[in-house]
């Protein structure tokens, strides 16, 4: 009997304590508490011929009560507040938002929405053909000359109509292409739009013809005399001025400088006295020589 008395009481507390935490269990899940949610906003129904000019929000936040249990489970990806663009027009248009707006359970009550109303602007969407540029970078654009045609040269430009008045072409930027001295290549390359207007066709081909940019430099450079004879030797004059073409861009670096020489190289067989003699020029790469004066130097052996 002792056993079995044992055993009933520990079934009552056992009893007890799954009574105490369901008691817990439906008292928590009924107290009511204030949380805030992000609802997605979603447009539909918008009219043909019609564009948002911009979109107004990408959210909403909200202040929902409902149980506590309830509560927790809330899954913001769920909750989407669908703008209905089929009542607005063109110009600007004031949405208020109600709380039924909001899709809630009727457990839950929408007790604040931040903000209350939305501006949105609608404008027509309009068409018009445009020429297509092409663009290169600043920086190959210093250095290079281009010459290229665009198939098609003309696209058909679609968006709002304040965004399209102004526009009277459309630009394509041609991006890194191969580059030697000179050449020529095909390329794809996209129009660069506006935000919300878009082009048809999407992508043109750019056929690209280029050469370096070559300017004129002028350096007094020094005659370097060669000659492993016996007797002294001398040169006059012992500067010559050279005339060159080279590409902008090595100019521009400034080492180029030294790397122009002029030399003559004189047999050690050459007699005593004043000889008149050609001498050499060296360019750096990808230079060319348009004059050298004078043409010839004196070489003096003593």
């Amino acid at each position: 009997m002792g056993g079995q008395a044992m055993t009933n009481r520990w079934y009552a507390k056992l009893l007890a304590l799954f009574l105490a935490v369901l008691s817990w269990y439906l008292v928590s899940g009924r107290e009511r508490v204030d949380t805030w949610v992000r609802v997605r906003i979603e447009t539909a129904g918008l009219a043909d011929g019609l564009v948002l000019r911009g979109a107004p929000r990408e959210h909403l936040d909200v202040l929902v009560r409902g149980p506590r249990g309830l509560v927790r489970k809330l899954d913001p990806s769920d909750l989407v507040f669908t703008l209905d663009a089929r009542k607005l027009s063109p110009g600007q248009n004031t949405v208020v938002i109600e709380p039924h707006s909001v899709p809630l359970s009727n457990v839950f009550e929408v007790v604040e929405i931040r903000p209350s109303k939305l501006e949105v602007t609608v404008e027509r969407r309009t068409s018009k053909p445009l020429p297509v540029r092409l663009r290169v970078r600043d920086q190959l654009a210093r250095d290079y000359r281009f010459s290229a045609t665009l198939e098609p040269p003309v696209v058909t430009v679609t968006g709002p109509e304040s965004l399209l008045k102004d526009l009277n072409e459309v630009v394509a930027e041609l991006q890194d292409p191969p580059m030697e001295a000179k050449g020529s290549f095909d390329a794809v390359v996209s129009p660069l739009l506006p935000d919300q207007v878009e082009s048809a066709p999407r992508t043109l081909k750019a056929s690209v013809k280029y050469q370096l940019n070559m300017r004129e430099a002028a350096l007094d450079t020094p005659v370097r005399l060669l000659y492993h004879g016996k007797g002294a030797a001398s040169v006059a004059p012992d500067s010559v001025l050279i005339k060159f073409r080279a590409p902008a861009m090595l100019l521009r670096e400034g080492a180029w400088r030294g790397l122009v020489d002029a030399y003559v190289e004189v047999a050690e067989t050459l007699p005593p006295g004043r000889h008149d003699v050609p001498y050499r020029v060296t360019l750096p790469q990808g230079c060319e020589l348009i004059q050298a004066r004078p043409e010839t130097v004196s070489v003096i052996i003593k």
